[in-house]
């Protein structure tokens, strides 16, 4: 690893000018020393030359210095604690862009059925679940959509593992839901229950009964009667998920779907000072949000802190190709003559977005289909037609299909594309699912982060765990690969869709703080910013894009407090 000069004369004076001294005007050869110096690494600082660095400094948890071993270590005291990277490579703590923290840990202490490969091993997780139900009810969620390829799970198959049970399982990407008889009995949805708008009742094709699969806002008929997660349960499981983010290094997300309980557990964790994040909760508009939105909205403002912010609104545009509930410009080819549909009208969503736009807010939007992610352009210029410009920091999360037109509308509208990069390779939802029902030409335009990239539009990067992992390594693999992060070669999609590693590095980094609007506070290692920092196993820009997936964090650092610490 080659380290630049970067803490020449003029880096050195530029780093005293940035040093806070204290209050009796101590000259500079009197500063205090640091609290903790790291030495001995590679550090890629992300800072505008994205320069590297061998030693950085810290002080009430603030960086106060970056340079060589040498220069840092004149900044050691007796009480400094000295941690030797011993070569490794430091960063910037990470940013998930898309995330539901407080959902995948309430996940994992009900039914998880996430990563089981067939449907018995799903159906063997929910008699083991049952031998302890909730209130009476099996509530999990984490099931493969992919393991029913062509209609959704049937009904007789929970009946028959749990005879006369209450069951409601939320598949992984939360859009469609698995329900048993007597779960559907309690709803009162039988075959005369009409849709509901934005939503639908799979049903048998000879008799009209519900046969199981709910999708969309039909979800609500039946979670309405099931037991909600305690307050208890609401805080171990957002404790539990925050030890999860801090050990693959993330030190700020933006959590993408909250309701007034999950707001008041977050409020409650940063005044006891138990969260381990910088974090942006996105209360929820529309569909999926709750009747309690405008209440919500109105106590925004209650969250302030350095740590916690609700300065976001989420709208969800539509659903997913694999339910066929994603909006889509040109129809599937599995029901011809449907498109699907936006969760709003144009006007609508003109109107939402311009609203919040006003306000103040950001405004976070789930667009799959291309139909969606047009309408959600839409909107931003709306927005900006009627309110002008902002730099409110407006995104689109998923991004599956983008119209080629609409591409370089990122870039002019200042949008950041928020991309999962994990799912851009053909996996069983692309392969078993996407292909029959869209077919090879948009197949292959699924995912268009490099052509997003080249058209100067802002990359972001987020995981949407618990749909899948929170570990931003295996996705960045993907995005360099668009081969499965899980074997060494195989199937690509769409190669000419591939970044470069150094793009996906600002995308959870600098650019992902731009989007929280930190970027002034975190995001690069520079002198004032935040201690912030993530160190791993491996210098990244060393080793094939396929080993990426395979870097572990050793450490991690929030406002200087070492937050996490791999005990190998």
């Amino acid at each position: 690893m080659t380290l630049s000069g970067t803490f020449g004369d003029l880096a050195l004076a530029s780093l005293l000018s940035g040093i806070a001294w204290p209050s009796c005007g101590a000259a500079p050869d009197q500063r205090a020393p640091a609290d903790t110096i790291l030495v001995d690494g590679g550090i890629y600082t992300v800072d505008s030359e994205r320069s590297w660095a061998q030693a950085m400094a810290i002080l009430d948890g603030r960086i106060v210095a970056v340079g060589t071993n040498d220069e840092i270590l004149t900044l050691k005291g007796s009480g400094t604690a000295v941690i030797d990277l011993t070569g490794r490579m430091a960063l910037p703590g990470f940013h998930d862009s898309h995330v539901h923290v407080m959902s995948a840990g309430v996940e994992e202490i009900q039914c998880p059925l996430t990563d089981l490969e067939t449907v018995d091993a799903v159906l063997a997780a929910v008699k083991t679940c049952a031998e302890s139900p909730v209130y009476g009810w099996v509530v999990g969620s984490g099931w493969n959509v992919a393991l029913f390829p062509r209609t959704g799970p049937r009904k007789e198959l929970l009946d028959e593992a749990v005879p006369g049970l209450p069951v409601i399982l939320e598949d992984v990407d939360g859009h469609s839901a698995w329900v048993s008889s007597r779960a559907l009995e309690i709803a009162g949805i039988d075959a005369q229950t009409p849709d509901p708008e934005n939503g639908a009742i799979e049903r048998d094709a000879k008799t009209g009964e519900p046969s199981g699969t709910v999708r969309e806002a039909a979800m609500d008929l039946v979670e309405a009667h099931a037991p909600a997660p305690t307050a208890e349960m609401l805080r171990k499981g957002l404790k539990l998920a925050l030890a999860h983010v801090r050990e693959v290094g993330i030190t700020s997300f933006i959590e993408a779907r909250v309701d007034e309980t999950e707001f008041e557990t977050f409020k409650a964790l940063a005044e006891s000072q138990e969260l381990t994040a910088k974090v942006r909760l996105s209360i929820t508009y529309g569909m999926f949000g709750s009747d309690d939105f405008e209440t919500l909205l109105a106590r925004h403002d209650e969250i302030r802190g350095p740590r916690l912010n609700a300065d976001s609104v989420k709208i969800f545009l539509d659903g997913v190709i694999e339910g066929e509930t994603a909006a889509l410009l040109e129809p599937y080819l599995t029901r011809p003559g449907s498109r699907g549909s936006t969760s709003l009208t144009r006007a609508e969503l003109d109107a939402a977005v311009t609203r919040f736009d006003a306000m103040g807010l950001q405004v976070h939007m789930h667009a799959i289909g291309d139909a969606a992610t047009r309408a959600g352009l839409d909107a931003v210029a709306a927005a900006r037609a009627k309110n002008g410009a902002s730099d409110h920091r407006h995104h689109i999360s998923h991004l599956q299909l983008i119209h080629p037109d609409d591409i370089p509308r990122f870039a002019e509208l200042d949008v950041a594309a928020n991309f999962q990069t994990l799912w851009a390779f053909p996996d069983d939802y692309i392969v078993k699912l996407n292909l029959p029902q869209v077919g090879p030409e948009r197949v292959n335009r699924m995912y268009p982060i490099g052509s997003v990239r080249r058209s100067g539009g802002r990359l972001v990067a987020g995981s949407d765990w618990s749909v899948s992992t929170v570990n931003p390594w295996p996705a960045i693999e993907v995005a360099l690969t668009r081969q499965d992060p899980r074997a060494y070669g195989g199937d690509v999609l769409n190669a000419s869709e591939r970044i470069d590693l150094a793009s996906m590095i600002d995308a959870y980094t600098i650019h992902g703080a731009w989007l929280m609007h930190q970027d002034k506070e975190t995001g690069s290692i520079e002198v004032g910013k935040a201690a912030d920092i993530v160190v791993i196993d491996r210098d990244v820009f060393s080793v094939p894009a396929t080993e990426l997936s395979e870097v572990r964090v050793d450490l991690t650092l929030l406002d200087g407090e070492v937050i996490y610490r791999r005990e190998e």
